[in-house]
């Protein structure tokens, strides 16, 4: 009975060793399929790429990819319309360039509660300036509340001979009121906009004056109401910029400069130049400031393009 207990066991050992090992040749089998899939891919689209480069065909974007790009906005205020702004262009670098017109097609899709306009259905990147661009305007179709989100993929086809495929999908975020900021800009522009937004909707008593102390909350309209004294001494959104004059140097002509206080300089090859200043955003509205760029070629759009902002915003 003992070794026919252990002639069974042995068996039993062996049948499992064998189901290991059967396991183990499926598990290899299928990560070999997977890599040699992933493998065809990637020799497929270089070789395809390749070939598309020997033709001078460049289709490229500063925001769509052939993988599919995500992007994400936060602190959207969920009331004002949002403008993604798409650049285009056919050269691979400054010396690779097409040398004939690229035409393309634009579409889009989105979540149920935002209204989208394309600027345009097609396009047509011209071999003058190898270089075309469109916008898509988000405008809000429902009343949003914290955290809530909405999308939209933008989809970009080639109609020319040859045929590539770019696309995005960007996810703007509804944020609490706040003081947010965006840079709107693109290579060879020779100045680039800071746009800052506040959607807060109060002002904020910064020195004491009548029954307000300091500190103390106010709504818009009693802040209308307000003598020009008194409204100075309140402040909605309150935000410094400090920037870099040997990469960004600010407009001196702007409205928002010559309203600005604070104002330092500093000294750049025996010359003085602006590095900060302090401005007053009025709530529920919008300001634009223009920094005219040293190196034109950069793209110093933010924060759709750039992780970092050219231009370091500090709000109060």
């Amino acid at each position: 009975m003992a070794k026919a207990h252990k002639l069974k066991y042995k068996k039993q050992n062996e049948n499992i060793k064998k189901i290991r090992g059967i396991l183990i040749i499926f598990i290899i089998l299928a990560v070999s399929i997977s890599i040699v899939t992933v493998l065809a891919r990637y020799i497929t689209k270089s070789i395809n790429n390749y070939f598309m480069e020997s033709k001078e065909f460049y289709f490229y974007s500063d925001k769509l990819t052939e993988e599919g790009a995500n992007h994400q906005v936060d602190n959207w205020s969920g009331v004002e319309d949002y403008t993604i702004v798409i650049n285009m262009n056919s050269m691979e670098n400054n010396l690779k360039k097409a040398s004939y017109d690229i035409g393309y097609n634009v579409t889009y899709t989105s979540s149920d509660n935002i209204i989208c306009q394309l600027s345009k259905t097609e396009g047509n990147i011209r071999a003058s300036t190898n270089y075309d661009t469109f916008s898509l305007r988000i405008t809000p179709n429902a009343i949003y509340r914290n955290g809530d989100t909405v999308w939209v993929e933008i989809t970009a086809v080639s109609t020319g001979e040859y045929k590539k495929e770019l696309k995005a999908t960007f996810t703007l975020v509804v944020g609490q009121e706040n003081v947010t900021y965006q840079i709107d800009d693109q290579a060879n522009n020779s100045y680039l906009e800071l746009n800052i937004t506040n959607t807060q909707s109060y002002y904020i008593v910064e020195e004491a004056f009548d029954s307000y102390n300091e500190g103390q909350r106010i709504d818009v309209n009693t802040y209308l109401q307000l003598s020009e004294e008194n409204k100075q001494k309140c402040y909605s959104g309150e935000v410094t910029l400090t920037f870099d004059p040997r990469e960004v140097q600010i407009d001196m002509t702007d409205k928002n400069y010559l309203n600005a206080f604070n104002i330092s300089s500093t000294n750049v090859n025996g010359y003085t130049y602006i590095n900060t200043i302090t401005l007053k955003v009025d709530a529920l509205s919008s300001e634009n400031v223009r920094f005219y760029k040293t190196d034109k070629s950069k793209d110093y759009t933010y924060p759709i393009v750039n992780e970092d902002s050219i231009i370091e915003v500090n709000i109060k």
